[in-house]
C-alpha cells in the first residue's frame, strides 16, 4: 500500500476530514464497532476461514443489521448469504451460486427459506423478479463487473452493493476507481478488501477510503 493511500485511509478511518454527519456515523459507528453482537458466536460458527475472514463477515453483519434492507442477494458467498440472513432474517433472502457452504451453512439457509439460486446466468432475471435491490453481496471474481452492471439498473436510493476483492491486482483497482467514478455512485467507501457503492442521488457525490 502506497503511504500516501496508508495516510488518508488512517484519517478517514478515524473520522477525521469527513463532514457528513449520516457518514461519520457510518464509518465510526458501524464499520469501525468494537463491541459484541448477539449473533457473533453463531455467525463464526457458520462461516468458514481464518479469523481475519470472521472479522469481515461481522462488518457485513454490522452493516446489513443497521442498512436493514428490503431484500438481501449474495452471489458466490454462503458467508455472505448467511452473514445477510442472521442480521436480516425477516426478509426475502437470495444466494446465487454459493459456493464454500457447509452442511451447517446449507441447514441455516435452507431452514430459513433462502431462495437458492444455481447459476449466476440468471441474475438479471432474478432482478427483474425482485425490483429493486436492498442489498447485494457480490463475493470476488473475474466476472463481479459484469454482475454490477446487471444490477446498477435495479438500484435506487436505498439500496447497497457490497463488493469483495477490489484490491486484489491491478486490473480490480482499476475497475473500481471507474465505479467510484460512475455517476451512478453516490457515496463509496474503500475498505482495502472490499468496497461499499450507494445510491442516493440526494446526497453529494463522496469517496472515502479507510484502513482495514
Amino acid at each position: 500500500m502506497r503511504i500516501g493511500d496508508w495516510i488518508n485511509r488512517k484519517r478517514h478511518n478515524g473520522g477525521y476530514g469527513i463532514q457528513s454527519p449520516s457518514s461519520f456515523f457510518f464509518i465510526t459507528q458501524v464499520l469501525k464497532e468494537r463491541l459484541p453482537y448477539y449473533a457473533y458466536p453463531t455467525l463464526d460458527k457458520v462461516v468458514v476461514g481464518s479469523k481475519r475472514k470472521k472479522r469481515h463477515f461481522r462488518e457485513l453483519f454490522r452493516i446489513t443489521n443497521y442498512l436493514q434492507p428490503g431484500n438481501c442477494i449474495s452471489t458466490g458467498s454462503a458467508n455472505g448469504a448467511c452473514t445477510m440472513l442472521l442480521a436480516r432474517p425477516s426478509v426475502e433472502h437470495y444466494a446465487i451460486a454459493p459456493t464454500g457452504a457447509t452442511d451447517e451453512a446449507l441447514a441455516l439457509l435452507q431452514a430459513n427459506r433462502c431462495h437458492i439460486v444455481d447459476s449466476t446466468e440468471q441474475f438479471q432475471t432474478l432482478f427483474g423478479n425482485i425490483g429493486t435491490i436492498g442489498m447485494l453481496y457480490i463475493a470476488a471474481n473475474d466476472n463481479a463487473h459484469t454482475l454490477i452492471r446487471a444490477a446498477l439498473p435495479f438500484t435506487n436510493k436505498e439500496s447497497v452493493i457490497v463488493v469483495d476483492g477490489i484490491n486484489r491486482n491491478k486490473a480490480t483497482r482499476e475497475w473500481w476507481q471507474q465505479l467510484v467514478n460512475d455517476s451512478a455512485t453516490i457515496i463509496t467507501y474503500d475498505m482495502y478488501s472490499y468496497g461499499l457503492l450507494f445510491f442516493n442521488k440526494e446526497r453529494i457525490k463522496q469517496h472515502y477510503t479507510l484502513k482495514r
